[in-house]
């Protein structure tokens, strides 16, 4: 029995004693006939319960799917036949192992390709910077004078050549009078034309005409005449000239960048080659494989879908709530096909913007412990641990009055009585309530019975309680 009830008892035992002192008294009797019975105050039954120091957790529950951290279709990146398909459905495989393997006969073609081109440019810079070989620069030299010695000899005429051309005009100027003093001796007659002295004077005439031009032509020489001499000269000295100095900085500066083409070339034709075998990019197991061996693929055919080892689950948390939700609190999970066993896990990502219809926030929740128990597709019970108090005032949820503002307790006194007081209250569950302010640990509050008190009410504490909690 608590303090409380012995204190009733005495008090009753103190009545019963008094009222049989009256009794025998002389004047008890007068006065139960004359003078009104005092009325007792009548005591209002309540159960109790003691505020204690405790930690209690605000935790918020939600129900999700669980599903793969990662979920990748597996695409080549080069085309051709499956020669090899190293997989199957449910396989766990590790990152890095092969998936399947394309035939690669036209890849290894492409690259002795590559190879060869990158040869060929080495090889093109080395010839630039080695230069031209002695004989190539002798026969340029060779070239050079030959054609100088020919536009010399052309535009430079000499006394011999000048007098032959004269001679040669003189007697074909003298021919052609001859001709015309002949024919003049008949041009008289009818019908000349036929006769031998005026076929001579036309024969006389072209020989003169060919003699004058070619008099001009070895006197006085023309463009026309020189023109082709002087290019054939140009590109003589031309030639000479790149035959001492082969090549420019620019003409190197290409030739490297011809170099380095040919390796890029080379190196894209290696990675196609390495795409021939197609690799798990994590560790993980295979969903589902879609070819055949002998199937033809692209880069956009799907080979096989992999998953990841790890679970997450995927829940939406209302925008209310959103703020006590952070990367990193501690969860629990329940799944149904292990009924009361925990799975713990930690929040790894809050979605930074609201889905538009529903305006909850996508929460992701990785499970830290037991996952190799879990699979995909499983719902999940998940417990979001959003705060924790330690060490604070807790007291039963049936003991604060929420329909007043403040919130109100009844405090039962060492008289026996109540006391209204205002509190404020922090966290809940489904059975205690944290109290910020208005009630120390240790007091003892009404938990049952409150529509009947006021303010001051004499109070009967109908259970016990243990006063040392």
């Amino acid at each position: 029995m608590n303090k409380y009830s012995a204190f009733l008892g005495v008090l009753f035992l103190s009545l019963s004693m008094g009222l049989s002192a009256c009794g025998s008294s002389p004047g008890a009797e007068a006065m139960a006939e004359g003078t009104p019975t005092p009325t007792v105050e009548a005591s209002v039954p309540v159960e109790v319960a003691a505020a204690q120091t405790g930690d209690i957790d605000l935790v918020f529950n939600y129900t999700g799917s669980l599903q793969p951290k990662d979920e990748v279709n597996i695409v080549p990146g080069a085309a051709g036949r499956i020669e090899q398909l190293l997989v199957a459905a449910g396989d766990e495989v590790k990152k890095g192992d092969p998936i399947a393997i394309i035939d690669n006969d036209t890849y290894l073609a492409q690259v002795k390709q590559a190879e060869a081109g990158l040869t060929a440019a080495e090889l093109e810079l080395a010839k630039l910077q080695q230069g031209s070989r002695p004989e190539e620069i002798i026969a340029a030299r060779a070239a050079v004078e030959l054609a100088r010695a020919q536009l010399n000899d052309v535009a430079t005429i000499d006394d011999n050549e000048r007098t032959n051309a004269a001679s040669a005009l003189a007697r074909a100027e003298a021919e052609l009078q001859a001709a015309q003093a002949e024919y003049d001796k008949i041009a008289w007659a009818g019908n000349v034309g036929e006769r031998q002295e005026a076929i001579r004077l036309q024969q006389a005439t072209v020989t003169y005409e060919d003699a004058l031009a070619k008099y001009e032509r070895d006197t006085n020489p023309s463009d026309s005449q020189l023109a082709p001499l002087m290019l054939q000269l140009a590109q003589a000295e031309l030639q000479l000239a790149l035959r001492l100095a082969p090549y420019r900085e620019v003409d190197l500066a290409l030739a490297r960048v011809g170099i380095e083409r040919a390796e890029a070339a080379l190196e894209l034709a290696k990675l196609q080659l390495d795409e021939t075998v197609l690799e798990a990019p994590y560790d993980g197991i295979i969903a589902e494989t879609f070819v055949a061996e002998g199937s033809q693929v692209s880069m956009q055919t799907s080979v096989a879908e992999i998953i990841s080892s790890e679970l997450e689950a995927v829940i939406n948390v209302q925008e209310s709530r959103i703020s006590q939700v952070e990367q990193g609190q501690s969860v629990s999970m329940q799944v149904t096909a292990y009924p009361g066993q925990d799975f713990p896990g930690v929040v790894t990502s809050v979605s930074p913007k609201a889905d538009p219809q529903t305006r909850t926030f996508e929460i992701k929740v990785t499970p830290s412990k037991g996952a190799d128990l879990l699979r995909s597709g499983m719902f999940a019970d998940v417990a979001i641990l959003a705060q924790e108090n330690v060490n604070t005032v807790i007291v039963p949820r049936s003991a604060v009055l929420q329909e007043s503002d403040p919130p109100l307790v009844y405090v039962v006194t060492d008289e026996g009585r109540v006391e209204a007081r205002n509190v404020n209250t922090g966290l809940f569950d489904s059975q205690r309530v944290e109290i910020l302010s208005g009630l120390r640990a240790g007091e003892i509050v009404v938990t049952a019975g409150q529509s009947n008190l006021l303010d001051g009410a004499k109070v009967e504490v109908v259970n016990e309680i243990n006063l040392d909690e």
